[in-house]
């Protein structure tokens, strides 16, 4: 079973009814609330699965689980708010390791603004870590928006911290930039915020599991299909790690054609257009070709 199969068989669980804009869809569960949007997000990192203490601080990591949370609420266009932290321990923890996790999360959250307030823990067979966020927005950009014809814009280019993992997993340092990508990334909170509030953006998410699998996620919320016409490889990276290495936490987005214009006036850094949106459903051409979506499904590790 595929995560994409195992989130369609949970689905009849999920409470979908009043106030409730969307859930399992997208990258935060999104609740109205007034004239405003409540955002509620949680995202683990496991011992072995996301890591390796090998390459890892007590720090880097700490700062990276706020990364990655962060990024689903800058995915919808939000203001981060409240957090909420449990950790797994397969031993007692020391001192120095609760100091460094600590600091690093804490860090991590208060450059956007927000606030650990409490959490729990428990004893378990590996570290794991989960933070449970929470944040609003007087306007979410969800995933379901894109339409035919609708352009495709990322906000950086890919694939720098596939090849950072390249680097470590070979026992190598990596270069400064691609290590830096890797285990300290950067969420695009500003650039979420810009984007919603000018209402640039007809769909949009962050990109955490490989540009190919989540264009897809997109395209299959939207009921639509994507052109790739160019990809924005980092440099020391291959186009493969851009298209399928995951964990690049840049936003990917669509904007209607006669917005383009807007978007590049209001937005004063590099953004690299992709491609285009097209009518075909769950389509997805690489340079003219059909691909298949390839990137990181916890259910096909083995």
């Amino acid at each position: 079973m595929r995560e994409s199969e195992f989130l369609l068989r949970i689905r009849p669980y999920l409470y979908e009814k009043e106030g409730l804009v969307s859930s399992a869809d997208e990258d935060c569960a999104v609740i109205a609330e007034g004239q405003a949007f409540r955002l509620y997000t949680v995202d683990a990192l496991v011992e072995d699965i996301h890591f390796k203490w090998s390459y890892f601080t007590p720090y880097a990591l700490g700062f990276k689980l706020a990364a990655v949370n962060l990024s689903d609420i800058a995915a919808m266009g939000g203001i981060p708010e409240w957090a909420l932290l449990t950790l797994g321990f397969p031993e007692p923890p020391r001192g120095d390791f609760i100091e460094g996790f600590y600091r690093g999360l804490v860090e991590g959250l208060s450059r956007f603004g927000a606030r650990l307030v409490g959490g729990d823990t428990v004893r378990s067979p590996v570290f794991w870590a989960a933070l449970f966020l929470s944040g609003r927005t007087e306007n979410p950009i969800l995933r379901k928006g894109a339409s035919p014809g609708d352009l495709i814009y990322v906000s950086r280019s890919l694939g720098a911290s596939a090849a950072a993992l390249r680097y470590f997993l070979s026992g190598e340092e990596p270069p400064e930039f691609l290590r830096k990508a890797h285990l300290f990334p950067e969420p695009e909170i500003s650039l979420g915020r810009l984007l919603s509030e000018k209402a640039l953006a007809s769909a949009m998410m962050d990109v955490s599991d490989g540009l190919l699998l989540d264009l897809s996620k997109l395209c299959r919320t939207s009921e639509v299909g994507a052109e790739i016409e160019e990809v924005p490889v980092a440099p020391g990276a291959t186009e493969e790690e851009a298209l399928s290495g995951g964990e690049d936490y840049a936003l990917i987005f669509t904007v209607p054609k006669e917005k383009e214009r807007f978007l590049l006036e209001s937005v004063d850094r590099p953004l690299y257009r992709l491609g285009k949106i097209i009518s075909q459903k769950e389509k997805i051409y690489l340079y003219g070709r059909p691909v298949a979506p390839e990137g990181f499904d916890h259910f096909e590790l083995g």
